[in-house]
């Protein structure tokens, strides 16, 4: 079922893409890469702030984490919080300054390339965000989300096998914790 909704999403921003067209698509996947890196640049600010605000939720007795997280450190679980607060919030102030630019989409160009290359766009940039929400309710200590995404074959291939980034998030917020913490395994 989650193998579904995710293709239909993939599927979606492809559409969106073509719509929009190459120009108007690459002003959204800027948008995409300028968020991604200000949430690197400044997650580690919010995460202590985080805190004092969201308690660390556990798994209930018997549940386990998606197979290939095997456990998540308090640091992560913070990490990943701040880490999407700022890229949403970014990610949506670029969308609307690249909303306001939507004429380009009447601008005379080669129209089958430029839907077609704002076609690969659009699925590449949906396929990022749905990899950063997966992530992200990868890490949540909820049955019902860990279920969900481990009885994914597909949520567990964006996760595990996504170019960059899969090693870049495991990196920023699993790893730059264990750098932080005595003894940790």
């Amino acid at each position: 079922m989650i193998d579904l909704l995710l293709l239909a999403m993939l599927v979606f921003g492809f559409l969106i893409g073509m719509r929009r067209g190459f120009v108007l698509q690459l002003l959204h996947m800027t948008g995409f890469i300028v968020a991604f890196v200000i949430a690197v640049i400044y997650y580690d600010d919010l995460a202590p702030k985080l805190k004092l605000w969201v308690p660390f939720p556990d798994l209930p007795e018997g549940q386990q984490w998606a197979i290939f997280l095997e456990s998540v450190p308090e640091g992560a679980f913070y990490n990943a919080i701040a880490f999407f607060i700022i890229f949403f919030v970014v990610k949506v102030i670029l969308q609307i300054i690249a909303s306001m630019l939507d004429f380009i989409t009447d601008l005379p160009l080669l129209s089958t390339v430029n839907n077609l290359f704002g076609g690969v766009l659009g699925f590449i940039e949906i396929y990022f965000i749905i990899f950063i929400f997966l992530y992200l309710s990868a890490i949540l200590p909820i049955p019902f989300i860990q279920n969900a995404v481990d009885g994914s074959a597909l949520a567990k291939m964006i996760i595990e096998h996504t170019p960059l980034l899969s090693d870049q998030i495991k990196t920023l917020w699993f790893e730059h914790v264990a750098e932080r913490i005595p003894n940790f395994s």
